[in-house]
């Protein structure tokens, strides 16, 4: 491994880490997550890994499709993340599924699972193609992988801002591997030597009740990187204006703000 992709990997294990316990697992994270696995077709008594677990969001309704029968399975190189998932996992009577692992040195067996998915993961991994060769080994044959990435996030409203703001470089806005056109995202599976390969955009109208409720939200999720280093000066500048840019999004019931994933299947 390379000292740039170790130390990315370092990063954004410390990066999760630390927004563990507020990271929403709920809201537009469990609404795609729900939605990969209905796409994906995750079956009774399945086997079942998700990669990239953070709290959840992909894992619980994966457990759910697959049922007694099945087993749904989980990692993630933030131990944090980890602990809460399995917090909740214990909770829900399915013990403690998820473990920690590196999504491009997956310790599992070959043809291990009938379904891998990676709920806004890939991203964030240094060797895209080499996380998902891994998926296509662990998947046994005719399995299917699904992926899942922003085609807009919810973050798109707070990133415009840092911009305009001069707080953030229009370039830097993204991590490195965002995928956001669904030709990209199909051509990363097929290089990886999936086939039938199927990309379809999924939109979401979330509503938050206010801009605390907003701020919230995005705080801990990609953003949170950006919105952390921020001191108490730039974060009045930045809530001043995204409240005057939300407030075209303003209903009777709070803001509406559109946004959307790129939900793609494939066969291994």
């Amino acid at each position: 491994m390379s000292d740039d992709a170790a130390a990315r990997k370092a990063q954004m294990a410390t990066r999760f880490n630390t927004m563990a316990a507020e990271f929403d697992a709920q809201g537009a994270f469990a609404h795609f997550g729900r939605r990969l696995v209905e796409v994906v077709g995750v079956e009774a008594g399945q086997r079942v890994l998700d990669v990239g677990t953070g709290r959840g969001a992909v894992l619980f309704p994966a457990a759910e499709h697959a049922g007694a029968t099945g087993k749904a399975v989980g990692v993630d190189i933030a131990e944090s993340m980890v602990r809460a998932a399995n917090e909740e996992a214990e909770s829900r009577g399915l013990g403690t599924p998820v473990r920690v692992m590196d999504a491009e040195q997956l310790n599992f067996p070959d043809n291990a699972f009938d379904r891998v998915l990676c709920g806004f993961g890939l991203m964030f991994f240094p060797h895209q193609n080499k996380a998902l060769g891994e998926f296509r080994r662990v998947l046994k044959p005719g399995g299917r992988a699904g992926v899942s990435t922003w085609r807009t996030s919810q973050a798109e409203d707070l990133q415009a801002v840092l911009v305009d703001l001069d707080l953030l470089e229009i370039d830097s806005a993204r991590p490195p591997g965002w995928i956001a056109e669904p030709d990209v995202l199909a051509r990363a599976l097929a290089t990886a030597g999936f086939v039938d390969v199927r990309v379809i955009e999924d939109p979401l109208i979330a509503r938050y009740d206010d801009l605390d409720h907003y701020w919230q939200s995005v705080r801990v999720t990609g953003s949170s990187r950006r919105a952390a280093a921020l001191d108490a000066a730039q974060i009045e500048r930045v809530r001043d204006a995204l409240a005057e840019r939300l407030r075209a999004y303003q209903q009777p019931n709070g803001i509406h703000v559109e946004m959307a994933a790129l939900l793609a299947v494939a066969s291994g």
